[in-house]
């Protein structure tokens, strides 16, 4: 790993270089010089159980990525003002790949419009 990865668990660092060369989730041309920091964003939907699981949504090629932002503003203007979110550390990111597997990440996606209803991710 480079200097300017982040320390993450195997699983976990596989699906953070994957990120970095996937087109497919929206991730901008940015992104390639950008450090990842040590707490992240990530958009949360409520479980009909009264819990919280994030949000990781199907590339177009079929992968899994969980949803995950930098700064909160980001996270507002792609997923709408009213989405719920979790500020989770990024070294924890390993034991949500436990519970919730995904291929990987995408750092501050863009969201299409249409996948956003009533401020917050459909």
């Amino acid at each position: 790993m480079s200097d300017t990865s982040p320390r993450l668990g195997v699983g976990l660092r596989d699906a953070w270089l994957k990120s970095r060369r996937t087109e497919s989730v929206g991730p901008s041309p940015r992104e390639e010089s950008r450090t990842v920091p040590p707490m992240l964003y990530l958009p949360v939907r409520e479980t009909s159980e009264g819990g919280r699981i994030v949000e990781i949504r199907q590339t177009r090629d079929g992968r899994r990525a969980l949803l995950a932002f930098t700064a909160l503003d980001r996270l507002a203007v792609a997923c709408g003002a009213q989405q719920a979110w979790a500020l989770v550390a990024t070294a924890s990111l390993d034991a949500i790949q436990d519970e919730q597997p995904f291929d990987l990440v995408a750092f501050d996606p863009d969201i299409p419009s249409a996948l956003v209803e009533r401020g917050r991710l459909a």
